[in-house]
């Protein structure tokens, strides 16, 4: 029985990986906060405000914030003919709020 369970996790880490059971305790290092997992030594960003691992979504958009990337244009200031537009960081006017 043993064999069995070791061929077929074997077979799920090929097609599906890691699973990452077994993680370290949080890290923080230049106020970013990680676990490690100590089964691959893959770093998994973690929030200790809500004491959970990150989605790569809110990894994504926390590195976009921090490299000035992001700018919040209200939808009423949009052009609707074009849709959403991506404004570069260079032109931002003094006045408009961040």
């Amino acid at each position: 029985m043993n064999v069995i369970r070791e061929v077929l996790g074997f077979i799920f880490e090929i097609f599906f990986g890691c699973r990452h059971d077994h993680l370290s305790r949080p890290f923080t290092l230049q106020q970013q906060s990680y676990k490690v997992c100590l089964d691959c030594g893959k770093q998994l960003w973690y929030s200790p405000d809500t004491m959970r691992l990150l989605s790569a979504r809110q990894v994504r958009r926390m590195q976009a914030i921090d490299a000035g990337e992001v700018k919040v244009i209200p939808a009423a200031a949009m052009p609707a003919a074009n849709g959403p537009q991506l404004v570069p960081v260079s032109s931002r006017r003094p006045d408009s709020a961040a």
